[in-house]
């Protein structure tokens, strides 16, 4: 796991730099909230069983994530994660022999809303079991991240914020029926 962590690592600043380069920002203005040392990846391995009655039960709750970026591998059944877009629930696909890379709430706040932290869940299935390892990738707890400047409507930004502020609140308000953590973030 700790090779896994650390491959993972040098993966995931690559794609906050390619995200960063996408948004025609500078390419280190997410990355440099990084410590090489400091900045933490906690894993969360899931395990969903064949469920006889998938639908009257649910695997993981409805949320956002709280990190910076999730990234997901699945093992199993395919068809378990679920977005929520235009208020409909929508299976994402995902090929075989894939990562999931998931934005989280505290990289929306770093990209002052140009980035969105998806709602989304997990669903029991019955046509087999479902393992997944989640990856987030987060600074220090003691950074203090700054919304980028050019955002499009900086009337509904975001705010300078203690990372560690920000999970306590997160996790203090959860679960939540709708994305309303991230509300604590706003200017």
């Amino acid at each position: 796991m700790q090779n896994y962590v650390s491959e993972a690592r040098i993966v995931l600043d690559e794609l906050l730099k390619a995200l960063a380069e996408g948004l025609s920002l500078e390419k280190h203005c997410f990355v440099e909230n990084f410590d090489p040392i400091l900045s933490e990846i906690n894993v969360r391995v899931n395990y969903y069983p064949p469920c006889p009655g998938p639908d009257r039960a649910l695997g993981l709750t409805p949320h956002s994530d709280a990190s910076s970026l999730t990234l997901l591998m699945e093992f199993g059944v395919t068809a378990g994660l679920q977005v929520l877009k235009s208020q409909e629930w929508v299976t994402i696909p995902r090929p075989k022999d894939s990562l999931i890379v998931v934005v989280g709430d505290l990289l929306e706040i770093m990209s002052n809303g140009r980035v969105k932290s998806p709602w989304h869940r997990a669903v029991a299935q019955s046509d087999g079991d479902r393992f997944s390892v989640a990856l987030f990738y987060n600074p220090s707890p003691q950074t203090q991240i700054k919304p980028i400047e050019n955002a499009p409507n900086k009337s509904n930004g975001y705010r300078k914020m203690i990372v560690g502020e920000y999970l306590q609140h997160y996790y203090r308000n959860a679960p939540q029926n709708e994305k309303r953590a991230i509300l604590y973030a706003k200017d």
